[in-house]
């Protein structure tokens, strides 16, 4: 069913959110893994993130039972009978299980080793695969079928993506990086699947608790893994600045972004919410412009416009497409 007007107004809303806490992200957490431990800096900062989704799951309500098969005007009766209402499923604790490994294991994994061994404009570069990968895992194991245009605005904003990196001469083809590079690329991969099996479990659970329960049960498995370095990271967090890069990047950029995130694919599906990963670079570059001075160049404006053109072609196509259902 297609959400209603205001409701995907609000879900856009978020997934824009979200992509301006994950871009200023990246240069919060540049910074301060030049002063702490990488791998020790993320267990803890998701440890903060499962405390600010705890408390945004507990006030936040939780999503609406499904309704029953067969409504009471159907019937004649005021109220749906036992026997009219569909017996609850089995919750899918085999896809639950699926998606916290992937969300809250594989692709932090991938993604902290990976960029400790190549450059931050590869990194970027392969992540902007991200959307591509996800539409393509839908229509493997979903059967999401996406409008030809909404192909077209994946691949043009992937393009404006690659220009507006590649503007910044940070993209490197050494040999030295071909190990972080197919980290990198393989954590694009688990965040794309990772999108794709937690649009069911969102008719199950909301948005939000889906995101608090998965780094509940994930997170101790960092700390677990990085406890020797957990110490010297701490006492670190002694310097007001790290310590606020620390607060951000775990309240926000990986508390409150996971919550509207996992809202933005509840109400538009994982294709249409992946497409937004694209303006995480435009986002950072934006942001370095502003705030860390960094020169801004003609070609990542002419980027940055292809990539909304991008954008705006696949809102047309997922609007053209409704309008035929």
């Amino acid at each position: 069913m297609e959400p209603r007007p205001t409701s995907r107004a609000w879900a856009d809303a978020s997934l824009l959110l979200t992509t301006i806490l994950w871009g200023v992200n990246i240069s919060v957490v540049k910074w301060a893994t030049f002063h702490a431990d990488p791998l020790a800096f993320n267990a803890l900062r998701l440890v903060v993130a499962t405390l600010t989704l705890g408390v945004i799951a507990r006030f936040v309500p939780s999503a609406r039972p499904a309704p029953p098969l067969v409504s009471s005007s159907d019937t004649g009766n005021s109220a749906p009978s036992p026997s009219d209402v569909a017996p609850p499923s089995p919750f899918p604790w085999l896809r639950a299980i699926l998606f916290a490994s992937l969300n809250g294991v594989v692709y932090p994994l991938l993604f902290m080793y990976g960029i400790q061994r190549t450059e931050a404009g590869n990194t970027a570069l392969l992540l902007a695969t991200m959307p591509i990968w996800t539409a393509g895992f839908s229509r493997l194991f979903l059967g999401e079928r996406l409008p030809r245009l909404t192909w077209i605005g994946l691949l043009t904003s992937l393009s404006g993506t690659i220009v507006v990196i590649a503007a910044g001469g940070r993209v490197s083809l050494s040999l030295e990086d071909m190990l972080g590079n197919l980290l990198i690329l393989m954590a694009a991969m688990a965040w794309g699947g990772a999108t794709v099996v937690s649009g069911p479990l969102m008719n199950r659970i909301s948005p939000i608790r889906l995101a608090f329960y998965t780094s509940l049960a994930t997170t101790p498995l960092h700390l677990i893994l990085f406890a020797g370095k957990l110490p010297a990271t701490i006492a670190a967090l002694d310097q007001p600045m790290l310590l606020a890069a620390f607060l951000y990047s775990g309240a926000l950029s990986t508390g409150v972004a996971y919550a509207t995130w996992h809202y933005g694919v509840s109400k538009l599906g994982a294709s249409h919410a992946a497409v937004y990963q694209n303006l995480v670079t435009l986002v950072a570059v934006t942001f370095a412009v502003l705030v860390l001075g960094e020169a801004l160049l003609a070609s990542q404006v002419v980027g940055g416009a292809i990539l909304f053109v991008g954008l705006y072609l696949m809102r047309r196509g997922r609007r053209g497409a409704a309008s035929r259902r």
